[in-house]
């Protein structure tokens, strides 16, 4: 019987390069599909809108339950960004932004049990009147006059320098108030103090249930 040895093919990586290929195709069509995904999820829990306004101006917020953000920017607009846990409360989110020369009016409705955030994003030159029924609030970055009141939840305002004050009016029903930008800490129910200065705006803060603070930014970089 005639055997035939068998023929060593060397071995030139065409296979393992193959595989390799196959496998960097894979894996880049595995992260597009992913990418894919939680671009499609962003855009179904989250809603934006967008208008020209200019520095200087009045802002005016009746704002429904949920936590807000409202930061100042030195651009001429203001921006608003929100978003819900699912994909269904989405469409029960409105929001308005009407401007009428100097004067800017920011209304929101929507499901305030599922999860609701805004980002509001302002010039840094504002003048504030803001009431919201419940959720946090936090300002920052806005000079100006501000009038805010909060139902319940926690109040964070960055006053800047308290220097700019002219008047200042505080007041908590039930829980603590920490002024720590005009040197004021208090606890307990029905805590409140009036602050005056010599600057050109007036600041007037009141919440119902929950922790006040009048904080600065600078002075914490500090």
């Amino acid at each position: 019987m005639n055997l035939v040895a068998p023929v060593l093919v060397p071995d030139c990586g065409v296979g393992s390069e193959t595989a390799g290929g196959l496998m960097r195709g894979w894996l880049i069509s595995a992260v597009a599909v992913l990418g894919a995904i939680l671009s499609t999820q962003d855009a179904g829990t989250s809603g934006s809108l967008e208008r020209q306004f200019s520095a200087g101006g009045r802002v005016k917020m009746d704002l429904v339950a949920g936590d807000y953000s409202i930061i100042g920017s030195p651009e001429n607009r203001v921006h608003i960004d929100w978003s819900v846990r699912d994909t269904e409360s989405l469409s029960k989110v409105h929001t308005r932004a009407d401007v009428r020369d100097k004067e800017l009016t920011i209304t929101t409705d929507g499901p305030s049990n599922k999860g609701l955030k805004f980002t509001i994003q302002l010039p840094k030159q504002s003048d504030l009147y803001v009431r919201l029924s419940a959720g946090d609030l936090t300002i920052e970055d806005i000079r100006g006059n501000k009038d805010v009141e909060l139902r319940a939840g926690d109040l964070r305002i960055d006053v800047g320098r308290a220097e700019d004050y002219n008047k200042v009016d505080a007041s908590v029903w039930a829980g603590d108030l920490n002024a720590s930008a005009f040197q004021v800490s208090k606890e307990g129910l029905f805590r409140s103090f009036d602050w005056s200065g010599k600057g050109q705006y007036r600041l007037h803060a009141h919440l119902m249930a929950g922790d006040l603070y009048l904080y600065s930014k600078t002075a914490t970089v500090r």
